[in-house]
């Protein structure tokens, strides 16, 4: 039976566990490194301290980097050796053969920082849309709500100018009538008179 087996940066870990924090200490690495000015030396001491008394990194790939931090500090003289934090040692995994060519490990390096940065980005992109179609659909919901307004003062307005109209005609029918009526009533007059005098 083979054993499953993780490589991250050059190394091999025996454990999807060890693998799983690998992973997320060298996309921490890369997160600090992009956030980070590794030339004020402030800064550089500052991350390191605070890395090494919180115990940030557990494995080689996080204490690859704080030797690195170290070798910064010591290199530019910021504090002599003896009185830097010592980098306490969990565990480490076996390593594989790390890269011969520096820059392909620098190569690797930009192919993670590019992915990094696209995924800020597609973040970002999917914020603006997502925000966009919520706007979009309050504006329908208010479009909506609106229109149906409108539509119950219409639906009202008909109905009132229906009665109107039915009304106008009613008074027609009644003045036509009243016109009717009124030149019999005048017709009949007329005879009466005409009979009176004969």
């Amino acid at each position: 039976m083979t054993e499953k087996k993780w490589f991250i940066a050059g190394y091999v870990f025996q454990s999807e566990e060890a693998y799983r924090i690998a992973k997320q200490e060298s996309e921490s690495i890369i997160y600090i490194k992009s956030h980070t000015n590794l030339q004020d030396m402030k800064q550089v001491l500052k991350l390191y301290n605070k890395a090494v008394e919180g115990n940030m990194f557990q494995t080689v790939i996080g204490y690859e980097f704080l030797h690195q931090l170290y070798a910064i500090l010591v290199k530019n003289k910021v504090m002599e050796p003896q009185y830097l934090r010592p980098i306490a040692v969990r565990f480490q995994p076996q390593r594989e053969a790390l890269p011969e060519d520096i820059q392909a490990a620098n190569k690797r390096g930009e192919q993670y920082r590019y992915l990094y940065e696209n995924a800020l980005v597609q973040r970002r992109n999917s914020r603006i849309v997502t925000t966009f179609l919520a706007g979009l659909i309050l504006a329908m919901i208010v479009m909506v709500y609106f229109n149906y307004r409108t539509y119950d003062e219409n639906a009202i307005l008909d109905k009132y100018a229906s009665w109107e109209q039915k009304l106008e005609e009613r008074e027609q029918a009644v003045r036509e009538k009243e016109k009717a009526l009124h030149i019999d009533v005048e017709e009949s007059q007329e005879q009466g008179e005409k009979q009176g005098e004969q």
